[in-house]
């Protein structure tokens, strides 16, 4: 059975020399196999180069898309430290690096969608430090739920003990029955309930709705239409920007500074809307999104009888990167 890179950097032996290196060597030592295993797994390496090169080859010049897929591979190796960084170390450990890495001095979206007490629904995307949002939120002692899988059992225990630490819930996607009930439940709770739409493989597209999404028209999932649709929750859409020397910026946009950004809201549904903001982050930080490997499945939601053409990108969009 071929095996990942999730999968790779979590074998035993490799978890063993994470905790006698300590977090500072670790990151070192994971770029190492990292690199080490995007030089064996030459299919991968070029899918992942194939699907950077296909997104900007009319957007930047040959240096700078060679520039950005060596950036790319550093976001997505930065990804898997901060995902084992998040579940493995102490709980003090994190909430000293999350008080002193993470920036944000305003919370307003969320603050006033918790206020309405029918929970926010916090929508990101597979892009920065998005392992990093549960343990900010809760250190800010706001009640947090989020939906994930693992790839480890040991993993999974970890994560589930971690969060009890941070005041949050994890409904695990693979041991829940009905994930969209649990959704529901939780925002009653009005809790924040975070959940990602770019989770390509799980999308559940209609017949009709398409949107362009990184230069490919596709049939639109419904899964945030629906939940928006059935419960009353507020929705904001979150990001967690990575810069650099480990610093981060959490960045929250309500759905009504949505509309007020977009002209075309009125147009399109929430759910394409989100898309739409989460494309526009993966355009201007590319190495923060570490899907690229999954940017050919795509293709499996193109409408009918379409031409796999870019369709016109929503005149927004630019999101406030300073302090928040």
């Amino acid at each position: 059975m071929k095996i990942n890179l999730s999968s790779f950097l979590q074998w035993r032996f490799n978890s063993y020399i994470f905790k006698k290196l300590g977090w500072r060597f670790t990151f070192f030592y994971l770029n190492i196999l990292g690199k080490l295993y995007f030089f064996f797994n030459i299919k991968e390496t070029w899918k992942i180069k194939k699907a950077v090169n296909a997104v900007f080859e009319d957007r930047k010049n040959r240096s700078e898309i060679k520039s950005i897929r060596r950036s790319v591979f550093r976001g997505i190796l930065s990804h898997y430290y901060e995902k084992l960084f998040n579940a493995y170390c102490n709980a003090e450990t994190l909430r000293i690096f999350v008080e002193t890495h993470i920036e944000s001095e305003s919370m307003e979206a969320i603050k006033q969608g918790l206020s309405r007490g029918k929970g926010v629904l916090l929508i990101t995307g597979h892009c920065g430090g998005v392992e990093l949002i549960p343990a900010f939120l809760g250190a800010n002692n706001y009640q947090v739920t989020i939906v994930a899988k693992f790839k480890t059992e040991d993993l999974r225990n970890k994560s589930i003990r971690q969060a009890k630490k941070f005041s949050a819930k994890i409904i695990d996607a693979d041991n829940t029955p009905n994930i969209m009930k649990a959704v529901f439940d939780h925002l009653k709770e009005n809790r924040i309930v975070i959940t990602q739409c770019d989770e390509i493989e799980e999308w559940k597209p209609g017949r009709n709705d398409s949107i362009s999404f990184l230069g490919k028209p596709v049939l639109l999932d419904r899964t945030i239409d629906i939940i928006t649709r059935r419960c009353r929750a507020a929705v904001v859409f979150g990001v967690m920007h990575r810069d650099y020397n480990h610093r981060y910026k959490f960045i929250a946009t309500s759905q009504e500074e949505m509309a007020e950004k977009s002209q075309w809201y009125q147009d399109i549904s929430i759910g394409a809307l989100v898309l739409k903001f989460m494309e526009h982050y993966i355009y201007k930080y590319p190495e923060g999104w570490y899907q690229w490997k999954k940017y050919p499945v795509l293709d499996m939601f193109a409408p009918a009888g379409t031409r796999l053409e870019a369709q016109p990108a929503l005149p927004l969009l630019e999101p406030f990167l300073g302090r928040v």
